[in-house]
């Protein structure tokens, strides 16, 4: 597969069911608010950017809505991804807030209104919020893998 395919939760949907897998490396998991405002979209399509950029061997893109749930693939790949970063749009915080509740370091933390300086609105498309939040992403990203 290539670095480009998001081939991390097929992989974990295995490990969890015990079917046998060539081990990889640990990647920093992405969990993003997905807000419906731009803010919140921005959490989405900025993180989107960023794994493209960055690549799947290094991002891994987490469902949220799976921790409340406690789907065990999603909670298992948090659990053993190399750090992670929550992606929140406002000042509420509940992607990292989610995270934390459910038992989760998070090593970085990025609020959108405030990291990104991008006014909270609801007009959802704003290209330049989407290129500061991948930017931040990545910066997130690269922070993690540097210090581990």
């Amino acid at each position: 597969m290539s670095q480009q395919e998001n081939w991390y939760l097929p992989y974990m949907d295995k490990k969890v069911k015990g079917i046998e897998v060539v081990e990889r490396p640990a990647q920093v998991a992405v969990f993003y608010c997905t807000g419906a405002s731009n803010v919140g979209q921005s959490t989405v399509l900025g993180g989107n950017e960023a794994a493209r950029r960055l690549g799947y061997d290094r991002a891994a893109l987490l469902c949220l809505a799976s921790i409340s749930a406690g789907l065990k693939n999603i909670s298992r790949a948090a659990a053993e991804a190399k750090g992670i970063v929550a992606v929140d749009g406002c000042p509420m915080q509940c992607a990292r807030r989610t995270l934390e509740k459910a038992g989760f370091n998070v090593e970085e933390s990025l609020v959108v209104t405030r990291d990104c300086n991008v006014p909270k609105s609801f007009i959802l498309e704003d290209a330049a919020a989407i290129t500061n939040v991948a930017d931040a992403i990545v910066a997130r990203v690269e922070k993690i893998e540097t210090e581990k």
